[in-house]
């Protein structure tokens, strides 16, 4: 069960507790044969704790020695993902359940869509491995044996770049007049003087240029009435204080409605000028004083 060396630069080979020394020096010598770098191992169990160096692994073996019993869960994939050099492929054997549920073991679907969340891409076809004598008797110790089980193979890369770098977007020109254009996501581009960047007039759109009503700018939105703030400056609190004003002039010289003004409150209405007042003798000349005139806020 020995994996397929990918021939390029450093190899992290992971093993888990019950792989033989035998087994795991026979891969080891094997994998040196075939690769053109250095070939490093790792107790699968150890790999969050040991402090391997970020982006130092062009490829990862995981599950290869030990396939029937290895579970990898998902911070396992997160450090894998960390530790390999952009652009690296992992290579993960592990079994699978066709039908049905069993804890610790996922569908091929399953595994690919858990590769895929830690920011894995070109995730390969699952591809089954034929199982050996010894791995039967691994299953049946391990496994109920009425479950359909396989041992599958999936591969999948790195992305291009570190997984959580960000660059600036920019739109370039395609042509002189500016006809066509295009995003792009490219440092490069993002540090060339001649990119043009987007105007941000052009993010505006004729109903945001339009200017607003002012008098739409001086009622409530809440209570719809207009009324001015407390450091008023667009000339509202001026306009409501001419308003009363005129209100109280007009007040003044109010004549009666009713004819029955002077005979005292208990014969005025609601609205009358000289309510509060005492009464007083019919035609008499009555002056109000500036408290009476000012109109309640």
């Amino acid at each position: 069960m020995s994996p397929s060396p990918e021939n390029s630069g450093k190899i992290l080979l992971l093993w888990g507790p019950p792989a033989k020394q035998e087994h795991l020096i026979e891969v080891v010598d094997e994998l040196k044969k075939t690769a053109s770098g250095l070939v490093a191992v790792e107790n699968l169990e150890r790999l969050i704790v040991s402090d391997h160096a970020s982006s130092s692994f062009d490829v990862v073996y995981c599950g290869t020695l030990t396939p029937t019993l290895a579970f990898h869960p998902a911070e396992i994939f997160s450090e894998i993902a960390r530790i390999l050099k952009p652009g690296g492929t992992v290579v993960i054997r592990e079994s699978v359940i066709n039908e049905g549920e069993i804890p610790n073991l996922r569908t091929a679907s399953k595994l690919a869509s858990a590769l895929k969340l830690t920011g894995f891409v070109d995730v390969s076809q699952p591809e089954t491995i034929p199982v050996t004598k010894i791995h039967v008797e691994d299953y049946d110790k391990h496994f109920p044996s009425d479950k359909d089980i396989s041992l599958i193979e999936v591969k999948a890369r790195k992305p291009s770049f570190e997984i959580g770098s960000s660059v600036p977007i920019t739109k370039k020109a395609s042509s002189k007049n500016d006809a066509a254009k295009v995003w792009m996501l490219s440092s490069d581009d993002a540090l060339d003087e001649n990119v043009e960047l987007i105007n941000e007039d052009d993010l505006l759109d004729e109903d945001d240029l339009k200017k607003p009503d002012p008098s739409s700018l001086k009622v409530c939105a809440t209570t719809k009435q207009r009324k001015a703030c407390k450091n008023c400056s667009c000339g509202l609190a001026e306009e409501l204080e001419t308003e009363a004003a005129a209100k109280i002039e007009k007040n003044k010289s109010a004549p009666s409605a009713c004819g029955n003004c002077y005979l005292g409150d208990a014969f005025r209405c609601v609205s009358c000028p000289y309510l509060g007042m005492p009464a007083f003798k019919p035609g008499e000349k009555i002056s109000l004083s500036d408290r009476q005139l000012k109109a309640d806020v």
